[in-house]
């Protein structure tokens, strides 16, 4: 946990210096999610993620040199320098996935796989509150529930999606809860502990062909949705104008 917080603080130390360019989302705060999760499954199992990587990188295999290597696009990186922050890769970690959601039904793929060949293994597959009404989501939810695929479906409830927080964009903010069929547990995502006892038992009811689960992780991120975000700049123009931004967005939302 404390490698990830490292390696994470002084990918924003790079990304201020401008050698570390494009979007640059941080596990800052979350990292006992990472690290709980990896206590209990093995190497040989997979894992796939949406943009938020460094951390799960880091604990698929990769290391530290070669994940600041790939943020700056650098050829000795993971990815030769080409995925950069959004797009890293190992041999069981499928990344790194730009466009919300869309890991899920690519995890279901990787589960139907497993059962398919017969291996012992399982998925993890982690997605945010952000993205957890999307349609694909639910449609994967009643595919791998149908077929019994040996997946655990993660939610990292981060409590806002970019600056959204849940309540606003959630009708039902216990994401644990819609599986529908599917089995579903919450616990702090915060406590490493927590995690991997949780973890430990998702995985126990994977492995004896019981299908998928869903797994909420109440955790939080102590920095910005990105390193981009236009409020996190500290030039003074830059400043003033996302300050009559947001008073503007403040209007807005009163309107609504």
């Amino acid at each position: 946990m404390k490698t990830i917080r490292n390696l994470e603080l002084k990918a924003e130390w790079l990304f201020k210096q401008k050698i570390i360019r494009g979007p640059c989302h941080l596990y800052v705060g979350q990292e006992a999610c990472a690290v709980g999760i990896e206590a209990i499954i093995n190497l040989t199992d997979h894992l796939i993620t949406a943009y938020r990587t460094h951390g799960f990188a880091y604990t698929r295999g990769g290391t530290p040199r070669e994940i600041i290597a790939e943020l700056a696009g650098r050829g000795a990186g993971m990815c030769k320098g080409k995925g950069g922050s959004m797009h890293l890769f190992t041999k069981t970690f499928y990344g790194g996935n730009g466009i919300v959601g869309s890991q899920v039904p690519l995890g279901a793929g990787i589960a139907l796989a497993c059962k398919y060949q017969n291996k012992s293994q399982v998925v993890v597959c982690i997605y945010g509150d952000g993205a957890a009404n999307q349609g694909q989501i639910f449609e994967t939810f009643n595919m791998a529930a149908l077929w019994k695929l040996p997946i655990i479906f993660v939610c990292e409830n981060n409590k806002y999606a970019k600056g959204t927080p849940t309540w606003k964009a959630s009708a039902n903010t216990d994401f644990y809860t819609k599986g529908d069929s599917v089995p579903g547990i919450r616990v702090s995502g915060m406590d490493i502990l927590c995690v991997r006892e949780a973890t430990r038992f998702a995985v126990d009811h994977c492995r004896s062909g019981k299908g998928p689960i869903v797994l909420e992780l109440k955790t939080y991120r102590y920095l910005g949705h990105q390193e981009g975000d236009a409020h996190l700049s500290t030039h003074p123009v830059a400043s003033r104008r996302n300050n009559a931004g947001m008073r503007g967005a403040k209007s807005i939302s009163r309107w609504q």
